[in-house]
């Protein structure tokens, strides 16, 4: 069997890159065509209540039994079908590929907010948003349902301000995070992640990528608020942190406990990054790990040693990291588990991705 892309190989393709271009725009006209042709289908199937004929429950099981396709991808089809019934100008451009099947959706989209108004503008709209790029059609979509229909275009941006949503789940040892926001919540998101991650405030040598550098941001934004922000008490007391560390562990060699209160096992090396400016509270422990004493729990660095470490160092104390104190942590050059003492000749200021690679071996900066 001959693969789509050997057949890609051996055919005639054009040698100039214009020619290749306008042929990719032909394959990519017929698409539409056969997105146009389908719906028209779908709604043969529908004017015969197919679904009766051939023993299923619904137009939706259907199409899902015999195209293999999601239930929302057959709704989907169902909701164009219909319309497209009712919209000539958008199936004529559909079928001659002027306009492509998500053009056609926002089309749809824009005819349910006001039918008797669209029906008027239908010819002006298909050939405005067939010229323009997908982003400034569905923005002028977006003005045509706030004119036509104002009502409709309040009543939908609640809507979707309602469909919000945020799952974090923890698989595979990692945490994971999957979401939508309603557009001003995304505004307000892009625009504090982009403050973090703008090249130009970043250090030239950061080799992250912008995925990674966007996923830094996120935690540096959560992390400043647990340090910073006005949190409400969680059990009478400021939400925080907790490592549950074995001396062994804290000294750097394999030890038990070694671990985070909801995320579970860490690495030594990170166990010693998080204590190097944390506070601490010494449990002893008996057979089957029974708590003996408990200590008082201190800081690791006293509050009049960090003032003075903020004025002297200002920020990230790497060569290039522009990262200002407030998102940085204090490292112990010598870590105080290895006896290294609490003193401003022993502490430097780090961001949170230098002081991660610090405790990783990839370099021990020092003050000079």
């Amino acid at each position: 069997m001959v693969s789509l892309m050997d057949r890609a190989t051996h055919a005639d393709v054009p040698a100039y890159t214009d020619d290749v271009l306008a042929l990719l725009v032909e394959r990519r006209r017929g698409i539409a065509a056969a997105e146009a042709e389908c719906a028209v289908l779908v709604a043969e199937l529908i004017d015969r209540q197919a679904h009766f004929e051939l023993g299923f429950r619904s137009p939706v099981s259907l199409l899902m039994d015999r195209l293999g396709v999601s239930a929302g991808m057959a709704r989907g089809m169902l909701r164009m079908a219909e319309a497209l019934r009712e919209m000539p100008c958008t199936l004529a451009a559909l079928e001659t590929g002027s306009i492509d099947l998500a053009r056609a959706r926002g089309l749809v989209a824009a005819r349910d907010s006001a039918p008797e108004v669209f029906a008027d503008h239908e010819a002006t709209l298909v050939d405005t948003i067939g010229g323009v790029a997908m982003s400034d059609a569905q923005r002028l979509l977006d003005y045509w349902v706030q004119q036509a229909a104002p009502e409709h275009s309040e009543r939908d941006a609640g809507a979707v301000h309602e469909r919000r949503r945020l799952f974090v789940s923890l698989a595979g040892g990692m945490v994971h995070l999957d979401g939508r926001l309603d557009p001003i919540s995304g505004e307000v998101v892009i625009t504090a992640l982009q403050a973090l991650t703008d090249p130009g405030n970043l250090d030239p040598a950061d080799t992250r990528s912008p995925a990674q550098r966007r996923a830094d941001a996120l935690v540096d934004l959560c992390r400043d608020r647990l340090d910073h922000g006005d949190l409400p008490l969680q059990r009478l007391e400021r939400p925080h942190v907790v490592v549950h560390v074995s001396l062994e562990a804290l000294e750097g060699r394999a030890g038990r406990p070694c671990e985070l209160d909801q995320t579970g096992v860490i690495t030594p090396a990170q166990a010693r990054m998080l204590a190097c400016d944390a506070r601490v509270t010494r449990v002893i422990t008996g057979p089957g790990s029974q708590p003996l004493d408990v200590g008082r729990t201190t800081r690791v660095i006293p509050p009049g040693i960090r003032l003075a470490l903020m004025v002297r160092d200002r920020g990230c104390a790497v060569a290039g990291c522009r990262a200002p104190r407030r998102w940085c942590d204090a490292h112990h050059v010598v870590h105080w588990a290895d006896g290294g003492d609490t003193a401003l000749d022993n502490l430097v200021l780090l961001c949170r991705r230098h002081h991660r690679m610090a405790h990783d071996g990839r370099g021990s900066p020092r003050r000079e």
